[in-house]
């Protein structure tokens, strides 16, 4: 485990776990369910989900599925490749949205 969960943090999230009841299970069903193999492997959709979490900037999903993507056999290069697709969409969604300031001229 990296220094990202700390001590208080898993305590935290143990008392999480025990308040969250039937939510948390059945998040856990369908994030199970949603990232087995199928029309895609387990380790494209962990890439996916890494490029996902850099773009939404969660240190703890990027460390989960750095690692994932890793165990399922992804590259360095792959990780690198993936960073920088996560860049160039967040990076658009970033003009995307600074078009509409225009809309005031």
């Amino acid at each position: 485990m990296t220094d990202l969960f700390y001590d208080e943090y898993l305590k935290a999230s143990e008392k999480f776990k025990q308040n969250a009841g039937a939510t948390l299970e059945a998040y856990n069903a369908w994030k199970n369910q949603a990232m087995a193999a199928g029309a895609i492997d387990k380790k494209t959709k962990e890439l996916i989900a890494l490029g996902a979490a850099c773009a939404i900037q969660c240190e703890y999903c990027i460390d989960s599925h750095s690692q994932k993507a890793k165990a399922y056999g992804a590259t360095a290069q792959e990780i690198a490749e993936v960073i920088q697709v996560a860049t160039v969409v967040k990076a658009g969604a970033t003009i995307s949205y600074g078009i509409k300031a225009l809309e005031h001229f």
